[in-house]
């Protein structure tokens, strides 16, 4: 009976070993699969390159980490993930993405980009089109048409009151103050297309009063003079034409706003008078005499800036523009 035991207890043994001797092996392959493929999460390296960061735009995505087998990117904007090495993506709306890239399922580095609105592009056949006599008199009826493609509203303003004077598309005006005043018409409610022109408005002269007196015989009778009537059309005047500024002096005098060295006033001549012209600020809508107010002791630096001006009378209608400092618009 003793050899029997013997037997059995070394058949046991040896089953214990080889359960041992299996396991050791098969953890050390799963050891060395993992620290074949060990990737530290810190290290994590991936780029994002555009040329600008606008909605729209093509936007490119790479990742430089090593030692990676599997990617998923996500552009934070709920569109579909993306398994590529260097991916491209655009976005729809303006605001800020965090973008994650996830690599071997398990390590996860996030960056965040800010997308910008699309930058405004003049589109000049969308201008107002309207033309006007270079002069007109105090109490004469001005008539005015709409040449503008397209347009289904009007807004026209005269010079005298910052109110809008009609809303028809060929309006009549009549002056009741002379000076040099600016016709504006917005077509269609879109501030950025409006137009704008300078008109004279003379004062009305009376005739003078021609002293009557008997000739004497044989004085060779006087000189008549002659008068034109009121309505007689005068010579035409040359067309106002506003003064040119280089978009460096006029980004260097925004900067001397931002510093309280100068004010909107100071541009006037340049913009025709039209402090409230439209312009693009990061993308939003403001008007000049708002974006001067906002930037005062901000000590801005422009970084994009664009000037659109009027190539007959050279006033300013259009500004974009991008700087440094946050927290303004």
């Amino acid at each position: 009976m003793e050899p029997k035991e013997t037997s059995q207890n070394n058949y046991m043994d040896r089953s214990v070993i080889l359960f041992f001797i299996i396991t050791i092996f098969v953890t050390a392959t799963v050891f060395a699969y993992k620290y074949v493929n060990y990737v530290p999460c810190e290290i994590i390296d991936f780029e994002i390159n555009a040329k600008n960061y606008r909605v729209g735009e093509i936007i490119r995505f790479k990742d430089n980490t090593n030692g990676v087998l599997k990617r998923r990117w996500s552009f934070g904007d709920s569109s579909k993930f993306k398994l590529d090495i260097s991916p491209f993506h655009t976005y729809k709306k303006p605001g800020k993405y965090v973008v994650s890239l996830t690599v071997n399922d398990k390590c996860e580095a996030v960056k965040t980009i800010i997308i910008e609105d699309k930058a405004f592009i003049l589109d000049s056949t969308k201008l107002a089109n309207f033309t006007i006599p270079a002069s007109i008199k105090v109490g004469e009826v001005l008539s005015v048409k709409d040449k503008t493609k397209g347009a289904n509203k009007w807004e026209w303003r005269f010079g005298e009151t910052a109110d809008i004077n009609s809303t028809k598309k060929n309006p009549q005006y009549t002056y009741k103050s002379s000076g040099l005043k600016t016709i504006t018409l917005i077509v269609n409610g879109d501030t950025r297309y409006a137009t704008r022109k300078k008109i004279e408005v003379l004062p009305l002269k009376d005739k003078p009063d021609v002293p009557i007196r008997r000739r004497i015989r044989d004085e060779p009778p006087p000189t008549r003079i002659k008068y034109a009537p009121e309505n007689a059309e005068e010579a035409p005047e040359k067309e106002f034409k506003a003064p040119y500024i280089k978009d460096s002096d006029f980004k260097s005098k925004l900067i001397a706003v931002s510093k309280r060295k100068a004010s909107a006033k100071d541009f006037s001549e340049y913009l025709c008078g039209n402090l409230q012209l439209p312009m693009t600020v990061k993308g939003r809508t403001t008007t000049f005499i708002e974006f001067c107010d906002k930037i005062k002791g901000k000590n801005i630096k422009i970084k994009e800036f664009e000037i659109f001006r009027n190539k007959k009378n050279n006033c300013i209608e259009y500004i974009t523009i991008k700087y440094s400092k946050a927290g303004i618009f």
